[in-house]
């Protein structure tokens, strides 16, 4: 993970919470409105393609340093910003040194909860796959704040631009268990509404999930501030919060990076399994910027 707080979950995290120069303001509308946003200042590159690049090699170096060499050249499952050229992107793939380890590559500009449901239907076609996004909403807050979308003293019902990058590797249970890796987690239930734009998405998902599911556990979740986001999470826990551990108080990466656009379900899968403690499952409420909702459970390897 690269987050505005560090190149990693655990850096991010500890930044984060310790509430270590958290989040920037700007001033608009003549100094009478302030909002604030975060930016990755240990990033060197000056255009939105440079960063790009350099956050999408932070995560790539850590993936593939990580993953078993048995599992080398991995297909690569990649999501950009629409303003980023995917043929550009590709041929920066193919001159790296990445190019030797990728067996192939995917790239697509997909939203979070539908990112995540494209990563799991690849693996009917391979044994193991890595998962990248890269995303920037640092980079368009002008238009943000022109759409009265950014959180701000004046509005309390918007997202706080952030920039970011998130990646995780998949792998079939039957390839785990042939290569005997250790696994940080286990994909249980999921299930994707990309239609909404409703204040109830995620409410219908939660009940729809209730009939398969006991216990929803701990929510962790990259809800914003906007208005349909917070509406639907009331109506979620108020139908089934008797199913849920502590919804008062669901652990939201908002609150400590910002708003990661389409990166920001693959850093909620990052951030719940390298924080939560216990072996009980824990619920992933993902809501994308564009409305996309999606629910995940997901089990500690323990169990």
């Amino acid at each position: 993970m690269v987050t505005p707080a560090g190149m990693n979950v655990e850096i991010s995290t500890a930044v984060a919470s310790a509430n270590v120069a958290k989040f920037s303001q700007q001033e608009i509308a003549g100094g009478l409105d302030r909002y604030p946003y975060a930016h990755i200042e240990y990033i060197n590159g000056s255009s939105p393609w440079q960063r790009h690049c350099e956050m999408l090699s932070i995560v790539l170096d850590s993936l593939l340093t990580q993953l078993p060499r048995m599992l080398k050249p991995v297909p690569l499952l990649l999501s950009i910003p629409s303003y980023l050229d995917t043929s550009q992107v590709q041929a920066w793939l193919d001159e790296s040194d990445y190019g030797p380890l990728i067996l192939v590559s995917e790239i697509v500009t997909m939203s979070g909860p539908q990112l995540v449901g494209k990563m799991t239907e690849m693996l009917d076609s391979y044994d193991a796959i890595m998962c990248v996004a890269t995303d920037s909403l640092y980079e368009i807050r002008d238009d943000l704040v022109h759409l009265s979308k950014v959180m701000s003293s004046d509005n309390p019902w918007g997202v706080i631009p952030s920039e970011g990058a998130a990646g995780v590797t998949l792998c079939r249970s039957s390839t785990v268990d042939t290569l005997k890796l250790s696994p940080l987690a286990k994909l249980g239930y999921l299930d994707i509404e990309t239609q909404g734009a409703s204040a109830r998405a995620m409410y219908g998902l939660v009940q729809k999930a209730s009939k398969q599911i006991e216990s929803f556990g701990e929510v962790y979740t990259d809800m914003t501030n906007i208005r349909n986001h917070t509406e639907d999470y009331g109506f979620a826990l108020g139908a089934k919060a008797e199913r849920f551990t502590n919804p008062q108080q669901p652990k939201r990466i908002n609150d400590l990076w910002g708003t990661l656009g389409s990166c920001s379900s693959l850093a909620l899968i990052s951030y719940a399994t390298k924080t939560h403690s216990g072996n009980n499952p824990i619920s992933l409420l993902m809501f994308d910027v564009d409305g996309t909702v999606g629910l995940l459970q997901l089990q500690p390897a323990t169990l």
